[in-house]
């Protein structure tokens, strides 16, 4: 079998392996017609009654919005543009990865962490409202409090009515109050309490193929802290010509795609003959 197609049955046996290995996360119980999950390298249409994995990816477009549900009670609600990587932390937390969009969490313990660029929250039992955009994010304490943490300074805790604004590459600011702007630009879906909706759930809808992860959609993961475990979830995709093609130029930061690909390039050298 050549080595590139035994590098390809490897990482797909790899994938599978952590695919049968899936935690469940939470459960849709509200999403809008324009929200979708990724898990492994497609896309997958939402609705509520949809289990959402350790993993998986949700996304909103504008003016969308998904809530999520844990066991524990948590609720979380992604409003678009969003996108938040899904994850359950090892005290069963839910745990969220969020790039941009605004969140609002509503959580019971063992709570919820949000991690964005600029710093982590941990929500226990609480209600929290946030807005992350890529150089910055927001945080409002609607009720109870939050535990946030910034690289190279030690974690703080905040209470409820505080906001806290803070820019890549310099500290949080604090202020007493939500500020105008922020408030007039909050989805309105976020004003009232999140609605409890998981018991009114009756089935558990087919997932619905939405379309393949492209590479666009692909390249700010592969970009982030977790390349590595991405490159593996995403080399599937390499078959595709025109994935592969929109890879081409950045594989320098893919070594594993570029042995994938370019196997003749790291074959072992045939030493000159002796003369």
């Amino acid at each position: 079998m050549p080595l590139r197609r035994v590098l390809v049955v490897l990482f797909l046996s790899a994938f599978s392996a952590a695919a049968f290995a899936a935690t469940e996360a939470a459960v849709v119980t509200l999403a809008d017609g324009a929200t979708r999950v990724l898990r492994g390298a497609t896309w997958y249409k939402l609705a509520p009654g949809i289990v959402v994995e350790d993993g998986d990816i949700v996304a909103a477009e504008a003016r969308a919005q998904v809530q999520l549900e844990t066991r524990g009670g948590t609720l979380a609600s992604l409003a678009g543009d969003g996108l938040v990587l899904v994850a359950v932390s090892k005290d069963g937390a839910l745990a969220l990865t969020a790039p941009v969009g605004w969140l609002k969490l509503a959580t019971k313990p063992p709570g919820a962490v949000v991690r964005t660029a600029q710093f982590e929250v941990n929500v226990g039992d609480g209600i929290v409202v946030m807005r992350v955009v890529p150089d910055a994010a927001e945080i409002f304490i609607e009720a109870g409090g939050a535990r946030i943490t910034e690289a190279g300074i030690a974690p703080r805790e905040a209470r409820r009515g505080e906001f806290l604004r803070k820019f890549t590459g310099t500290p949080a600011v604090s202020s007493a109050l939500a500020p105008k702007a922020f408030v007039d630009a909050l989805p309105r879906m976020f004003i009232d309490p999140l609605p409890v909706l998981a018991p009114r759930l009756k089935s558990k809808p087919a997932l619905v193929v939405d379309h393949e992860v492209t590479y666009a959609e692909a390249e700010p993961w592969l970009s982030g802290p977790d390349r590595v475990a991405f490159e593996k979830r995403f080399a599937v995709r390499l078959k595709d010509p025109a994935f592969r093609k929109a890879a081409e130029p950045g594989l320098a930061r893919h070594p594993a795609w570029d042995r994938m690909l370019h196997p003749e390039k790291y074959a072992p050298k045939t030493p000159p003959p002796v003369k």
